[in-house]
């Protein structure tokens, strides 16, 4: 009697139960969303006000470094420094064509452009240990002192002098890198395009930072980094320069990562992570990688790096005057089907 009875009851309350339970579960759920979208808005306040201090600070702690800004920024004397530290640099070629120029920039010069160097809390933050300020991007909502100093620094010196002195120093390695992706005298023809400095940004990189051995996109002939140790940091995490173990052309327009291809590599050199120095190579034959390990004693990695290269249009105009089959190379650069060349 008692089991019927307890059967009855189940079967006619528990679906009660559960519905009540449901309620009560729903509601909890919604309450801790709320509350915890409240928490959000509370911290991200926080943190947009924190930065805003920082910022704040930073650009008060600055200020006497624009009451003689127009004299440090003088072009004559950068210009003169930079182009024979260029032309006395040594170049090696193992495994790619590249050198290794210390105090690439006058002193006082490189001291301004490292103080002008934007907070990280200006730097976008969607990825902990890897960020980017990108100077055609992210300039405009950085203080003044930023503005002008990387403005000139990425437009007048970098672009305008620094890039073109090393396109004539690296003459006969450009001629080759465009001479491996079309024949006849496609490769003379491609390095006498005037080439500049493009896509210069900053690169903040903290511990657990890995970029696998990797060749930049085709249409970049000279890949440039300049190191912004500050005091104290350590010179072990530079970048690292890869020898591939057969000889390859990179098959796409993006970055191409020999191991992902099959093609083996070694670590050839590391470079030290100075201040003020300049590691600039030609983009073909080896592979370039950098690593900041978890444990890594350097909290914050600062560089700039830039791409050497003629502007497109100029390239593309050269390209289309080649064959079809010649020109199969660069059809994603093209935006032309591979089926259709052949």
């Amino acid at each position: 009697m008692f089991g019927f009875v307890y059967s009855r009851l189940k079967t006619a309350l528990l679906p009660e139960f559960r519905r009540a339970w449901s309620k009560d579960f729903d509601a909890s759920v919604r309450t801790l969303q709320r509350e915890l979208s409240h928490v959000q808005a509370e911290l991200a306040e926080l943190r947009r006000t924190h930065d805003t201090l920082v910022v704040k600070e930073w650009t008060q702690s600055r200020e006497p470094l624009l009451a003689n800004l127009d004299a440090r920024l003088a072009i004559e004397p950068i210009r003169t420094h930079v182009l024979r530290a260029v032309e006395d640099a040594s170049v090696s070629t193992d495994p790619t064509t590249h050198t290794v120029i210390e105090n690439i920039f006058p002193k006082d010069f490189y001291e301004l452009v490292n103080a002008a160097i934007p907070p990280a809390e200006l730097f976008p933050s969607r990825d902990p240990v890897k960020q980017d300020f990108h100077l055609d991007e992210h300039l405009e909502g950085a203080p003044l002192l930023t503005r002008r100093v990387w403005r000139f620094f990425d437009e007048d010196v970098v672009a305008g002098i620094l890039a073109p002195a090393l396109h004539h120093r690296f003459h006969a390695a450009v001629i080759d890198h465009y001479a491996e992706t079309a024949g006849g005298n496609f490769g003379t023809r491609a390095a006498s395009i005037p080439h500049r400095g493009f896509a210069g940004r900053l690169h903040l990189r903290r511990p657990g930072y890995h970029l696998k051995p990797h060749l930049d996109p085709k249409r970049v002939v000279i890949t440039g980094l300049v190191y912004f140790a500050r005091a104290g940091d350590s010179e072990a995490y530079g970048t690292q320069l890869f020898r591939v173990g057969k000889p390859f052309t990179s098959s796409t327009m993006g970055k191409f990562y020999p191991e992902d291809e099959g093609l083996p590599v070694e670590l050839a050199r590391t470079v030290a992570f100075r201040a003020n120095t300049l590691f600039a190579f030609v983009n073909s034959k080896a592979a370039h990688g950098a690593t900041l390990p978890a444990d890594a004693p350097l909290r914050e990695r600062y560089a700039y790096q830039f791409y050497v290269k003629p502007r497109d249009g100029d390239l593309k105009k050269l390209l289309l005057e080649l064959p079809p089959d010649v020109r199969r190379n660069w059809a994603g650069f093209l935006d032309e089907k591979v089926k259709a060349l052949d």
